[in-house]
């Protein structure tokens, strides 16, 4: 006869079964990542915690402001309150943010991209343009991010290095759909990065040639060129290109020639969601949006850091 005593005990079995199916899928989805990635986690280096994760934060941009020696990410909130720039110290790891305005209203942008030069920031935002504001105009935790730069892209992600800055794009042929179509022996792409003067967004100086999913773009002292390519739960993919790797088309767009990323010199594969690029002590850095509260598997990979990688 099945008394409330055995239910009860049976209860309890299922329920401890329960728990070791979890433990045991946790565990294995763990091992997987640290075998699958093992050659990536060979490269990085933690610097310091990636910011605002606990808030609710899903960090989009990122850089280094080498004059307060601070890391700052931007991105927006999984609750859908006004976008918000963090700042981190990795000396002491503290961290405050800012929150976004546009006008004096809250922004609520995507925020995929972020680079600090010469006291001032530069924000991408996907179709939306890029922004160029102070950065040390925070007043009452806010900062006012004034009115877009129209560049000839979705500035999605956005790099500088000496007078110039890269403007670049993110495809994905589905929601995110980009129209700069370019071919080059038999391999076509929509995207592009445009270099501009950092002074002057009237007309690009040099154009690169892209493929999907590209997140984040950035230039070493050697003229290496890595671009940061994630989607949805495909490993990250950072495609490494030598200088003999950027190839000079003689084809033009806009009337300027157009260099084609096509094969890369390298790939290094690291887990899902890697974002914005920059460059610290000539080291390339990143980090993945992976772990906060929106997507929080990222906590199995141990992707709740800003890391850099040593890709010479």
């Amino acid at each position: 006869m099945f008394t409330p005593k055995k239910s009860l005990t049976a209860l309890k079995y299922f329920l401890f079964g329960l728990v070791i199916v979890f433990i045991t899928i946790w565990c294995s989805v763990i091992v997987f990542g640290l075998i699958k990635y093992n050659n990536g986690f060979a490269i990085r280096t933690k610097i310091t915690k990636n910011p605002g994760l606990n808030d609710g934060f899903v960090p989009q941009g990122l850089t280094w402001n080498y004059d307060n020696k601070c890391f700052y990410t931007t991105g927006y909130m999984k609750d859908g309150s006004a976008s918000r720039i963090y700042k981190i110290n990795p000396e002491t790891n503290e961290e405050v943010f800012y929150v976004l305005k546009s006008n004096g209203q809250d922004f609520y942008g995507h925020t995929g991209g972020l680079q600090y030069t010469d006291g001032y920031f530069y924000l991408a935002n996907e179709g939306v343009g890029l922004f160029f504001f102070p950065a040390d105009s925070a007043v009452d935790k806010t900062i006012e991010i004034g009115e877009p730069i129209q560049v000839n892209n979705h500035s999605s992600f956005v790099f500088t290095k000496e007078d110039f800055a890269y403007v670049g794009e993110f495809n994905d042929s589905e929601k995110y759909i980009c129209t700069n179509d370019f071919s080059y022996n038999g391999v076509n792409h929509k995207a592009i990065v445009s270099k501009y003067k950092k002074d002057d967004f009237s007309e690009p100086v040099a154009i690169y040639s892209v493929g999907n999913h590209i997140q984040g773009f950035a230039i070493l002292q050697d003229g290496t060129i890595i671009l940061s390519k994630s989607y949805r739960l495909n490993p990250s993919e950072f495609l490494v290109y030598k200088p003999d790797q950027q190839i000079m088309t003689g084809k033009y767009m806009q009337e300027v020639e157009v260099c084609f990323l096509g094969e890369p010199s390298e790939v290094l594969s690291l887990p899902p969601m890697s974002e914005d690029l920059d460059v610290y002590n000539n080291k390339l850095i990143y980090m993945s949006e992976s772990a906060s509260k929106k997507y929080i598997y990222g906590n199995l990979y141990f992707d709740r850091f800003i890391y850099s990688i040593d890709v010479n």
